[in-house]
């Protein structure tokens, strides 16, 4: 297909609380750092930009004024317009969003195939994600808005996403594009394994490819739209499909799964983000992510992730074992309604941590999830450089 004609619609807005504190209200996930040089939103632009978008074909939506100046940051410098970076009341949604962006791209070309996608996902764009967005590509152009789904093999993540459901052909032979029977979001894990075990199924990404025309013929009321209100409208009004690839798709909803996608160090399997200082010490499998002007000292940290980061002028601090890692959302929605947690060591299934009281101490904010024995100690130096150490007892 013509790429010329393919727009790429952006949806950034959303809170940040399942990264907390690495994300947070002012800095959702989305404009958070994959690695030291380009964050989610960055990655994302640059993946369809490699497919083939214009960056001035590019389209993002963002839902505050923080967002709007975040996105102008990380966005402009790769070529996106700045007036095709659009602020929308948050009422709208992820499916509201998506309509909107498709009113705002009519308005410059009436031609328009707009693949929608999130800006918080981490996609290996390999020869089937190509040839997956390919398919939905043509699919679209026919008329008929297209899903992108994947095939996941893993039983963590099959429970924790969504599914488009179709019928599985009888010879088992894969194809590139079914007709949507319908969905389930978040199966049990008996119904994930037969789903897994008939192929009749696919982890709904998110990611969506429609007509510029199939979408605002339908008619749909932007504001107050869930998404799936928005599928049951597409499937009144056209032949809704859901293109299968098996590219590397994952979701970043946790701290343990923005562990498992960043560069290791060899031996240990330690990651470290942020441009902050970091040393470590008989540190394993662990996640470290510390902000400029602060250096982080762990020791015998293992299977866990410390993440430091400013909010609200005050250092704050998790210490989250990876497996444990879907609780920070609790972490984080504490923080929000107070603005500090309860407690100086406010915490979700820990026990026995020990914040060592000095005069900087009283500044920062420290929780805990699921974590034992811990040792938190920070110092400010009189060069104003701030020191952090974190140890097992």
């Amino acid at each position: 297909m013509e790429k010329g004609k393919v727009w790429t619609a952006i949806i950034a807005g959303g809170q940040g609380t399942r990264l907390f504190p690495l994300s947070h209200d002012e800095c959702p996930k989305q404009f958070c750092h994959i690695d030291k040089n380009r964050t989610f939103i960055q990655a994302t632009i640059k993946r369809f930009c490699d497919f083939g978008v214009k960056p001035r074909r590019v389209v993002v939506i963002v839902t505050n004024d923080n967002q709007l100046d975040l996105a102008k940051e990380q966005c402009m410098p790769l070529g996106v317009i700045s007036e095709n970076i659009l602020k929308i009341d948050p009422n709208y949604g992820y499916a509201g969003a998506m309509v909107k962006a498709a009113e705002f791209i009519k308005a410059l070309d009436e031609e328009a195939i707009i693949i929608n996608t999130p800006a918080d996902q981490f996609i290996e764009p390999d020869e089937s994600f190509v040839e997956t967005i390919n398919n939905a590509l043509d699919s679209a152009r026919a008329g008929n808005p297209t899903i992108i789904g994947v095939k996941v093999s893993d039983l963590v993540t099959f429970t924790g996403c969504g599914h488009a459901l179709y019928d599985a052909p009888e010879d088992d032979e894969e194809l590139p594009i079914y007709d949507v029977k319908g969905f389930i979001e978040k199966p049990e894990k008996d119904v994930a394994l037969a789903l897994m075990r008939e192929n009749s199924s696919a982890c709904n990404t998110g990611i969506n490819v429609w007509d510029i025309h199939t979408i605002l013929s339908a008619h749909i009321e932007a504001k107050g739209l869930g998404t799936d209100d928005l599928m049951k409208a597409l499937r009144l009004y056209a032949d809704l499909k859901v293109a299968v690839g098996t590219f590397p798709w994952f979701d970043c909803g946790t701290l343990k799964s923005l562990f498992d996608i960043s560069a290791k160090t060899p031996n240990h399997k330690n990651a470290n983000l942020g441009k902050g200082a970091i040393e470590r010490t008989d540190c394993r499998r662990s996640l470290f992510y510390t902000i400029e002007g602060v250096t982080l000292r762990v020791t015998n940290i293992k299977d866990a992730a410390v993440i430091i980061n400013n909010i609200d002028d005050r250092i704050v601090i998790a210490i989250v074992k990876l497996s444990d890692s879907q609780k920070v959302k609790q972490l984080a929605e504490n923080y929000k309604e107070h603005k500090e947690f309860l407690v100086d060591d406010f915490s979700f299934g820990a026990r026995n941590n020990v914040i060592m009281r000095t005069d900087y101490s009283k500044e920062i904010r420290v929780g805990f999830v699921g974590v034992d024995n811990y040792i938190v100690y920070s110092h400010k130096h009189r060069t104003g450089e701030i020191e952090i150490a974190i140890s097992e007892q």
